[in-house]
């Protein structure tokens, strides 16, 4: 190889790295620093190959030369250097014959040294002609493909030619390149913004070259003095940026970095490329012409991530323009009727009643307002508000597209050993002000109004263009009217009372011939959860409703808590008469009533929210899962064997708690009300102190207990080998209760 000359530029690339041999910085002998950067084709990398010497591009009066006093590369003049390089039959770099050029393994590998040969890949190199050469011939190395395909890619970028603007959007911010302030060199501040579609957002990239859209003369440029960005005069120094197939967009051996410190408004160039997500970015026009997500990329994550970009960038687009991306809406949430007619009409907004108590210790309703509209999928509406309401108080309504709220990732339960059945996230909100907002949502969806805390008010507003939906409110739609209304022109209905609202799928409901006997049924379900919860005339619930959704798929399980709890309608129908009577709704609904934390945790989250489950169930039907399951008597015998409540299961732990319930009959259920209760008048510094250890739970539901039957339930926990502090046990023999059995087992 060392007599290999040439006129055309030649690269030398790190087998390791797969970076190419670069002057990082500086033009001469006295400043050169040679090290790797990615390749690009940029002149820094080029070297003209010339009977052992190495001209390099950026001047070719200078070449490749070793610098022995420190052991690394500079640049010396052609005409006085004596070094010949030679790739030998291992693909060593050589000089002189023992030292060769060595790529430190320490990140983030950019230096390059001399260093005594061994066969580690690190010293191991190739040149981009001989790798082009095998590829037309005996095939490349293994790793040259995708090195070829990185240069193809960062070729096509840099050269790159639009007669539209583009956009640049940070990956890990959703937000746009934009000149914030200035419009000179001089003066410009180029920041990270959200996306408006100002021409300080847009960029005409030309040969590598980014004009900016309100002055093309002025082109985008780093300031190398303070690593930010700046604008520049576009002439023929102008800085080529280059974006690979990673989304790293690079200037030199730099690339533009969105530091994570909040607010994460800046964007710098970064002197090395780790390839996080900050570094990473989109151009608008790319993502316009990707397909959309599919089921056969759903653990794609970089495909899965330009499905949120491309969702971010039609919700920024203007309502009145078309949507840059297109949706397919037909599989879900699915399609509006092409009959259906749009209509408009007034609501009362009702926010006269706001947030809810702050010693609840549950998770709470929000304050969500259900309406009998639909909008329809990338069509324009309208919500008016009353010129005269404040801003103040408009700031408080935000608008609500779609009551299916899950948020899909890859890295969701329910999508590591499946496929995405809808796109990740297909609900949208909106701020709106006095007077008409226009407004668009690119899924479609039920129509909400969801309210912050703040003033009390009711306020009249208007809605355009919009579809009826099946809506029956139980004890105001009669039943002439549902049948009238439930074969809708929309996907989904909404079945609502005092205390519940369900979204449920439009055919499904369409089949109800008595929504009001479902809607008791569901209702008196929310009625025992707030008595086993403890809740009484001076001890109110919580205000607002539970939703309950049905989606085609969750983010984990079959269903889960939460508002809204969320069901996939592949196993549940929540219109049918017999769900408000299934364990799961029991067992989801029971979840948003634990007290969590402040003891419910400790004692198996998945044991204690079937406390409810079980007391319903006893309540409407007069059974007891656990009996018909045998699990009373087979938990006593693992217990005689040795198990101890830390490593029992869920069910065995439900059984510790159900052995007091039925040991104590005079108590019961009511023991599980006073602790709900207790834990309610907790004061927030008691609160605090109980949440902060397991062992402050263990005992304050062991005293509340003890208290509540009128025993000391000591033996009982012993028996289980549930520790109890000395304290705790001091506080209760203080009361002088008599000790209760050990063995509270039910074994028949």
């Amino acid at each position: 190889m060392s007599g290999v000359s040439g006129e055309k530029a030649e690269y030398l690339v790190s087998q390791s790295t797969l970076m190419c041999l670069t002057v990082l910085s500086g033009s001469g002998p006295q400043d050169a620093i040679v090290g790797l950067a990615k390749c690009s084709g940029k002149v820094r990398q080029q070297w003209y190959i010339q009977s052992g010497l190495w001209e390099w591009g950026g001047d070719r009066s200078l070449c490749l030369a070793p610098d022995e006093k420190n052991r690394r590369l500079c640049l010396a003049p052609c005409v006085s250097s004596q070094v010949a390089w030679a790739l030998d039959s291992s693909d060593r770099l050589t000089y002189g014959g023992s030292l060769v050029l060595d790529v430190p393994w320490q990140k983030p590998q950019t230096s390059v040294i001399l260093y005594p040969k061994h066969d580690g890949s690190n010293q191991k190199w190739w040149l981009l002609s001989d790798l082009q050469s095998r590829a037309d011939t005996t095939g490349p190395p293994p790793s040259a493909p995708a090195l070829l395909h990185i240069r193809q890619q960062e070729s096509l970028q840099c050269r790159s030619n639009a007669e539209a603007p583009d956009y640049l959007i940070s990956q890990s911010t959703h937000t746009v390149l934009t000149v914030v302030n200035g419009s000179r060199g001089s003066d410009a501040v180029v920041k990270m913004a959200a996306y408006s579609g100002s021409p300080q957002q847009q960029w005409y990239p030309k040969d590598g070259v980014w004009h900016w859209g309100q002055d093309q003369s002025l082109c985008l440029a780093p300031d190398w003095n303070t690593h930010n960005l700046t604008l520049a005069p576009c002439d023929s120094s102008a800085p080529i940026w280059c974006m690979n197939h990673r989304g790293i967009m690079s200037c030199e051996s730099w690339v533009l970095d969105v530091p994570w410190e909040e607010p994460r408004v800046r964007v710098i160039v970064y002197p090395h490329m780790h390839g996080e997500e900050n570094q990473k970015w989109w151009t608008l026009s790319t993502l316009k012409i990707n397909e959309n997500l599919s089921n056969s990329c759903a653990r794609n994550t970089h495909t899965y991530n330009q499905e949120l970009a491309r969702s971010l960038v039609n919700r920024l687009c203007h309502p009145c323009e078309p949507l840059p991306c297109q949706r397919n809406v037909s599989q879900f949430p699915g399609l509006v009727s092409p009959h259906a007619v749009r209509v408009s009409t007034i609501i009362t907004l009702d926010l006269s009643t706001l947030g809810q108590r702050q010693n609840l210790r549950m998770t709470t309703p929000e304050d969500w307002q259900a309406t009998d509209l639909y909008v329809r999928d990338g069509e324009a509406f309208q919500v008016i508000l009353p010129e005269s309401l404040s801003h103040h108080k408009a700031s408080q309504i935000t608008v609500r597209v779609g009551a299916h709220c899950d948020h899909l990732q890859p890295s969701s339960d329910n999508l590591k050993r499946s496929t995405f059945k809808r796109m990740p996230v297909v609900t949208e909100e909106f701020d709106v002000e006095p007077g008409i907002n226009n407004l668009r949502s690119q899924y479609g969806g039920n129509l909400i109004f969801t309210f912050d805390e703040g003033e009390n008010f009711v306020v009249n507003i208007e809605v355009k263009n919009v579809v009826k939906v099946p809506h029956y409110l139980l004890g105001k739609t009669s039943k002439s009217e549902w049948d009238e209304c439930k074969s809708g022109d929309v996907p989904y209905s909404v079945l609502e009372t005092g205390s519940v609202v369900l979204i449920v799928p439009s055919p499904a409901a369409s089949t109800i011939t008595s929504p009001s006997n479902l809607l008791c049924r569901y209702d008196r379900v929310i009625q025992l959860l707030n008595d086993l919860a403890g809740f009484d005339s001076s001890d109110p619930p919580p205000r607002g409703k539970q939703w309950l959704v049905e989606d085609v798929q969750v983010t984990a399980g079959s269903a889960h808590a939460g508002f809204p709890a969320m069901f996939c309608q592949e196993y549940y129908e929540l219109c049918s008469l017999d769900t408000p009577h299934s364990w799961v709704i029991w067992h989801e609904l029971g979840h948003n009533y634990q007290q969590s934390k402040w003891w419910s945790y400790a004692y198996g989250s998945e044991s204690t929210v079937n406390l409810f489950s079980l007391y319903i169930q006893e309540t409407l039907t007069g059974e007891d899962r656990l009996k018909k399951e045998h699990r009373y008597s087979k938990t006593a015998k693992a217990v005689d064997d040795g198990l101890t409540f830390k490593d029992a299961d869920c069910w065995q732990k439900l059984v510790f708690l159900m052995e007091i319930k039925h040991a104590f009959p005079d108590s019961g259920w009511e023991m599980y009300r006073t602790l709900n209760r207790t834990t309610r008048a907790l004061s927030p510094k008691e609160a605090d102190t109980l949440a902060s250890g397991l062992q402050n739970q263990y005992d304050y539901v062991y005293q509340v207990l003890s208290r509540a039957v009128g025993a000391d339930l000591l033996p009982h926990y012993q028996r289980w080998s549930l520790p109890l502090s000395q304290q705790a046990r001091h506080t209760v023999s203080q009361l002088g209760l008599q000790k209760s059995p050990r063995d509270l087992a039910l074994r028949s």
